[in-house]
């Protein structure tokens, strides 16, 4: 029996992709596009033996498609023309593009699929020179015009997305400011009343349970009005990093210090890796321990209680320091990889509503893998994530890499 062949059907209408998938799914393998992107993603994974594609898609043409397609495809791959208008000058245009022929809406279920093996045995519509001229300079000039409209319309996405920045970091300037001394004024009664209430022994101890809970918040509103100071700062460029020699291996084993509480509640661990702890170079050693300790934060969140150990590893890498953390956590979805480093995007299911810095799978602003990538920038470094899938169950795990220059690099 004959090997079925492939059929590539870019429809955005989802009743007629199912129509003509069902009418053709007998004689031939259907793989179906809901637009005219998607379409052209399937086709550089997948060589069909012929695309069928609607004229009017929201997102590129048929007559462009078809042109992309013949840059890919060369002309051995036959290309037919969807259509709801059988208008000549509708015809012409999609042959001109590089359709081999059309077909014409409504589908006549009955003759949709012989039509097909015809065009797929060599039948092709022919056009003369003169309406290929015509045809042509027509989809010339409208796409001239939809390029023009294309640019003018980025311009003023470009414009409002700056708008947005600076409206953003002038948001984040002014909470920062306004809740800032009202919570130094909280944290310190909320000090006070716990050693008064420690030093008193016909207190409830009940209460200075409470007072100790209550100083537990405001610790973490603390923390996370530190974030968004940091952020907003960086953000306005307005941060100055203070470039010294420092120890690299210090900084790091002060960063795992920091949650040596939350990975013993949670019974995990940290290993340490690489030949480069010791290593000294010109950096910001307050901003850079902020670096490492967001990265911890991010891998314990990343992995079960009682988990594979975090690895974190400082080597080299030719004239380059390479910090790298590794977990065998949740990991990261292969889309999500580029988003990572965007302010105030998160991974984690919001839904879930967690709130924490060491809980698994908890919650934060979104922003501090956003102050590591603005870190590392600030020292001529570079950062990057990688994953092979998110599952919570097989725990794939991530790796942040960090590259930075050593303090021969930065000398001036």
């Amino acid at each position: 029996m004959a090997e079925k062949r492939t059929i590539l059907y870019i429809e955005d209408d989802a009743q007629a992709r199912n129509l003509v998938r069902k009418i053709l799914q007998r004689d031939f393998n259907v793989l179906t596009a809901q637009n005219g992107l998607e379409g052209l993603d399937i086709l550089k994974h997948q060589m069909p033996d012929l695309v069928i594609t609607d004229l009017n898609l929201p997102d590129l043409s048929g007559e462009i498609i078809a042109a992309r397609i013949r840059a890919i495809a060369g002309d051995a791959l036959p290309i037919v023309a969807m259509t709801a208008h059988n208008e000549k000058q509708v015809r012409d245009r999609a042959l001109a593009a590089g359709c081999i022929g059309y077909i014409t809406k409504p589908i006549d279920s009955r003759t949709l699929p012989a039509t097909i093996h015809e065009f797929l045995g060599g039948r092709t519509e022919q056009l003369d020179a003169a309406d290929q001229r015509r045809a042509t300079q027509e989809m010339q000039a409208d796409l001239t015009s939809q390029l023009e409209r294309t640019v003018r319309k980025l311009q003023e996405d470009n414009a409002e997305l700056r708008n947005l920045e600076r409206a953003k970091t002038a948001f984040l300037t002014q909470v920062s400011h306004e809740l800032r001394t009202p919570l130094t004024v909280l944290s310190g009664y909320v000090q006070m009343l716990r050693q008064q209430l420690q030093a008193d022994p016909s207190v409830n101890p009940q209460y200075a349970k409470l007072a100790d809970l209550a100083a537990v918040g405001v610790q973490r509103l603390q923390t996370v009005m530190n974030e968004v100071v940091v952020m907003a700062r960086l953000a306005a460029n307005q941060v100055d990093a203070f470039m010294a020699p420092v120890v690299v291996g210090e900084l790091a084993e002060q960063a795992i210090e920091e949650y040596r509480p939350a990975l013993e509640r949670r019974h995990l661990q940290i290993e340490t890796s690489g030949d480069c702890w010791q290593e000294t170079i010109t950096a910001d050693a307050t901003l850079l321990r902020l670096a490492f300790s967001n990265l911890i934060s991010n891998a314990i969140k990343a992995t079960p209680d009682h988990g594979a150990p975090i690895n974190f590893y400082i080597g080299k890498q030719a004239e380059v320091l390479h910090v790298r953390v590794s977990d065998h956590g949740v990991g990261i979805h292969p889309e999500q990889l580029r988003l990572l480093f965007k302010p105030f995007y998160t991974s984690i299911d919001v839904n879930r509503g967690r709130t924490s810095k060491t809980d698994f799978l908890g919650m934060g602003l979104g922003i501090g893998l956003t102050i590591v990538s603005r870190i590392v920038e600030a020292h001529d470094g570079r950062i990057w994530a990688e994953s092979p899938g998110y599952d919570e169950q097989a725990c794939p795990g991530a790796t942040l890499h960090i590259l930075l220059p050593t303090a021969r690099n930065l000398a001036r």
